[in-house]
């Protein structure tokens, strides 16, 4: 289909008039011959003698226009070709007439004018000859019977109708050709003012989008954040421009440009800064860009083999097909004697750099050299604001950091509460310099704890009546060191509040409803859902579901309607990791947690340790128990002496640590150990009994295994040896709150 449609658009190309009249003519001569056929009082003969010709007529001709459909290029020779065919078919036409008078004969003066008008009156002439011959030898049999006045009349008139319709031929071409000419010149002068007008109308089209793109810049001064976002977005901006190739803009520090800022931003085209601008040894003191620094002026340089780019490229290849470059100093004032920087541009376009387009670029490279003294002036305002402010920071973070280092639990406690302060407040629509006030105050809200005792503070169990009351100080004492910095009052009044009920039986100052401030209730809701959500030495965390149903009981009595309803709605798809515990992390923190949970004898954790870790399994995987029950123990000791007896229990310890060093292990009750691992591991006495410590002993190892779940609660009991107990656990089981604070 392609093909078809190929071809005859070349055909269409080089066939005129004359060429559809060739191809009416034909088929209105094939048409009116069957049509003669049909209508004609014809003998058997002549029917035979007509239909053959009509058919030899139809072959020939769909044969010559396939040729000239397949080779428009053979176009005349085709014609001349069928000019014989049609000589021969009309000569073969006239000679089976019987009679003389028959019109097949108007068929020669058909060709004569349409070669003529095709080709020419001496053509024309020539095809009235060939018909005058054809005609004689056709009629020639009955030329006896013709009168030869007959005869001479249609033989001159072939050649009479050749010369007008020849002359009146060449007349109507001199015409055409004379309008064809005039056209030509017609057409060349409209070409030319055409030209003349598409040039103004690229230059001042060309002009537009350098003003675009000096407005587009000019904008970004206005909403660029900072120096680097401004000269990398402005590069950027001015290679959009279509002719300009390459831009970078370099700053000036020390005399030398230290930081440059170009339009490529895929790889680095230019060397690596700084440049030397005084030091005439180095390569790019030579530079057009060095030389307008020098000169505080705009220069431009056409690239030319006399005038070669001396930009510092990492590849000279880089700047292959550049026509002109243009560098202009950023200034900070018009009358300013140093730059601060450079602007370069390299452009495709080999007019170069017009004179209005120097103009536009050179007041917006003092409008770059504007800005960027400003944003120095700003950032250096800024620094002072942000050392003042650092100055009092570091003061109170200090307090903080000095919490972490006591109480790694904290430090992921104050955390986390800022993370969901600040999603229920974005739910309550607070505006964002709002939540980040918040935000601070979340993480500062427990930096009273800098006086709370470590005993209360690192406690892994339960607190006592005592041990709550004076860890309720916290919040006064954190407003307390706040409220002295004035940056930090709003600060102080929030973290004072943070432990206020709904129902004003909260605490410092017992205040309820709309009398406690917003971020602070928000605060509360976000620090009692981490505390309910993370697991505890002293007890197991609470499913997401289970802590915001929590929250839904208790809202209107510990927490403010309004905040619980945000949070039931932002916190359903909170992510909580499972690892959050509060073992021991800095060395400080284990000689503080073998306080409470280390046997003094062993250096192993102890029972209590191990009841806190089976009920917390989703904390942290571990998923096999073997319980170690040492028998024969007392003979040991009665035989021995305690002391030797204590000695074994240190030297089994040590040897049960080293065989298997990523599980936790435990002494329970005396002569019974236990140790967890976090995959299945099949273990039996003979592991043990081979200690070196038992050997040559009467003391055996008698092992039990057990699989543990984190769907299951487990108890440990203890007759004669250590056991531990598998319970059920109801799903959705977790601590109730009722009408107690939740602390953190």
């Amino acid at each position: 289909m392609i093909f078809l449609k190929t071809q005859w658009k070349k055909v269409a190309s080089v066939s005129g008039e004359v060429d559809l009249i060739f191809l009416l003519l034909r088929v209105l001569s094939l048409v009116g011959g069957i049509v003669w056929l049909l209508i004609a009082p014809l003998s058997q003969g002549e029917e035979v003698i007509l239909v053959k010709a009509l058919i030899s007529f139809s072959i020939y001709s769909v044969f010559c226009y396939l040729v000239i459909f397949i080779r428009p290029d053979l176009m005349k020779k085709v014609y001349l070709a069928s000019l014989f065919l049609d000589l021969i078919f009309l000569s073969n036409l006239i000679h089976s007439e019987t009679n003389f008078e028959s019109s097949f004969f108007l068929g020669f003066y058909l060709l004569i004018c349409l070669h003529t008008i095709y080709f020419g009156l001496g053509f024309g002439l020539l095809v009235a000859v060939f018909s005058a011959v054809c005609y004689g030898i056709s009629i020639f049999p009955m030329i006896t019977h013709i009168e030869w006045t007959d005869l001479a009349l249609r033989v001159s008139f072939l050649f009479f109708i050749t010369v007008p319709v020849g002359l009146l031929t060449e007349k109507v071409k001199r015409e055409k050709d004379k309008v064809e000419n005039f056209n030509r010149t017609l057409e060349a002068k409209v070409s030319q003012r055409t030209h003349e007008i598409g040039t103004l109308l690229d230059q001042e089209r060309y002009l537009r989008e350098i003003l675009a793109t000096v407005a587009h810049i000019n904008q970004l001064l206005i909403t660029a954040p900072n120096i680097a976002s401004l000269l990398e977005s402005s590069c950027a901006r001015f290679v959009q421009h279509g002719h300009y190739g390459f831009c970078w803009i370099g700053l000036l520090a020390n005399d030398m440009i230290q930081t440059i800022y170009t339009s490529d931003t895929t790889g680095k085209p230019l060397l690596d800064p700084p440049y030397a601008v005084h030091d005439d040894g180095d390569i790019f003191y030579l530079s057009l860009t060095a030389q307008c620094i020098r000169g505080n002026r705009t220069l431009i340089s056409r690239n030319t083999a006399e005038t070669p780019d001396s930009t510092p490229w990492r590849d000279p290849k880089e700047g292959q097909g550049f026509h002109a470059v243009i560098s202009l100093p950023l200034r900070a004032h018009q009358s300013s004697v140093h730059p601060l920087g450079i602007l370069t541009i390299h452009t495709w376009r080999k007019e170069g750099f017009d004179p209005e387009e120097q103009e536009m670029l050179g007041e917006l490279a003092g409008d770059i050299g504007f800005a960027i003294d400003s944003f120095r002036q700003r950032e250096a305002v800024t620094k002072l604001i942000a050392e003042r402010t650092a100055n009092y920071e570091e003061t109170i973070f200090s307090f903080v950091d000095m919490i972490e280092q006591r109480d790694t639990y904290t430090a992921g406690h104050t955390e986390r509460v800022a993370q969901y302060c600040q999603v229920i407040a974005r739910e309550m629509g607070i505006e964002r310099a709002q939540r980040e006030k918040l935000y601070k105050a979340a993480i500062l809200h427990d930096i009273g704890k800098i006086a709370t005792p470590d005993s209360i503070l690192l406690k892994p169990g339960k607190l006592t009546s005592l041990d709550y009351d004076l860890i309720k100080l916290h919040a006064s004492a954190g407003y307390e060191m706040l409220s002295k910095v004035e940056m930090y009052k709003e600060l102080a009044v929030i973290i004072l509040h943070h432990h206020e009920r709904h129902d004003g039986k909260g605490y410092p100052d017992g205040l309820k409803g709309d009398e406690i401030p917003l971020f602070s209730r928000i605060m509360t809701v976000g620090d009692a859902f981490d505390a309910m959500t993370t697991n505890r030495i002293y007890k197991g965390r609470k499913t997401i579901a289970d802590a915001l149903a929590e929250l839904q009981v208790l809202s209107g009595t510990q927490f403010h309607p309004e905040v619980v309803t945000a949070a039931v709605k932002v916190l359903a798809d909170t992510k909580i990791s499972t690892l959050i515990n509060q073992l021991p992390v800095t060395q400080l923190e284990k000689k503080r947690f073998s306080y409470f949970f280390n046997d003094m004898l062993t250096g192993l954790y102890n029972e209590d340790y191990l009841k806190s870790i089976l009920n917390n399994l989703d904390l942290n995987q571990y998923r096999c128990l073997h319980m170690l029950h040492l028998l024969n123990v007392l003979e040991y000791n009665k035989r021995h002496g305690w002391s030797k007896g204590d000695l074994f229990f240190k030297e089994f310890a040590v040897e049960l640590l080293a065989s298997f060093p990523g599980a936790l292990v435990f002494r329970a009750y005396g002569n019974d150990f236990a140790f967890i691992c976090k995959e299945h591991r099949a273990v039996d006495s003979k592991v043990f009994n081979s200690f070196n410590c038992i050997i040559d002993t009467e003391i055996e190892v008698e092992v039990h295994h057990l699989d543990l779940s984190a769907g299951k609660e487990y108890t440990i009991d203890k007759l004669e040896k250590l056991e531990v107990l598998a319970l059920e656990v109801e799903s959705g089981r977790g601590d109730h709150v009722s009408s107690l604070n939740i602390e953190t």
